[in-house]
């Protein structure tokens, strides 16, 4: 299963918005989900669309995910050996939703 994210920010009003879809090996819709934000940074936007996105995977029974991200900055900051201990609260639950029993690649 594939979970491809966004998560964008108006430059005026910095309210934020997130979107996530899930294909199949073959690339076929499977679910998609959005949601409005509040006010918050592009870095946090992108980094809900993947907590929200893995909630729904594991509430799915998606057992094997793939998540891609078009920020290269939260790729990297959730690759991280020590994302685990991240100053970004975020970061860290999102860690933990992948330390659970499924296998997830970003």
């Amino acid at each position: 299963m594939c979970l491809n994210v966004d998560g964008v920010v108006s430059s005026t009003t910095k309210h934020g918005a997130i979107s996530g879809v899930f294909r199949d090996n073959e690339r076929s819709w499977i679910l998609g989900f959005n949601k409005a934000l509040g006010i918050l940074q592009p870095l946090h936007a992108e980094l809900w669309a993947i907590y929200v996105g893995l909630q729904i995977a594991w509430d799915h029974g998606f057992v094997f995910l793939v998540i891609q991200s078009d920020s290269m900055e939260v790729v990297n900051l959730l690759n991280k050996s020590d994302a685990h201990s991240s100053p970004f609260p975020l970061v860290r639950s999102i860690e933990k939703l992948r330390k659970q029993a499924w296998v997830t690649t970003i």
